[in-house]
């Protein structure tokens, strides 16, 4: 028999592989370095005595933790321009300007609002995934989000 554990992250990977993917990239903005974070992370949490509850958030750390190593091992050259473009997912809804726009977001809000808007994190899960409050988390996501309506009231025949 299956351990249930396995089976909740067998199938966490299956539904929710390209926003992990997703989220790795926003980090390391390198597709093979995303997917290697991704890949790490997992190997980790089959490996992992902790069983967590709320596994999702749990995952979600865990990339996040892979990416930042990555980014450590490997340094930020290399930035991916089309982070989302090619990121794989379905149906990829992010214009390249907002894309653009997020690079110039502070690590925490573009985290947030990547987390949010792209993966469907509750701002709970956001926090859990980061290790903050809630407020925190709350917080980031709202700043980052005026952050970036004031840069699209910057854009050359952009909204205004």
């Amino acid at each position: 028999m299956q351990d249930p554990f396995i089976e909740r992250l067998r199938h966490l990977y299956e539904t929710s592989r390209a926003e992990l993917y997703m989220y790795a990239l926003s980090i390391t903005k390198h597709p093979q370095r995303a997917e290697d974070a991704v890949h790490t992370a997992f190997q980790s949490l089959l490996r992992t005595r902790r069983k967590p509850d709320d596994l999702r958030p749990y995952v979600f750390r865990s990339v996040r933790n892979a990416a930042l190593d990555q980014l450590k091992a490997n340094g930020r050259e290399h930035p991916l321009p089309e982070i989302f473009e090619r990121a794989g997912a379905p149906d990829p809804t992010l214009p390249a300007l907002i894309e653009d726009l997020l690079q110039h977001l502070s690590p925490d809000h573009r985290e947030a609002v990547v987390l949010k808007t792209y993966s469907g994190l509750t701002l709970r899960e956001i926090a859990e995934t980061r290790g903050v409050s809630i407020n925190t988390a709350a917080s980031w996501y709202r700043r980052g989000l005026d952050h970036l309506r004031k840069l699209m009231e910057e854009v050359p025949n952009g909204p205004h």
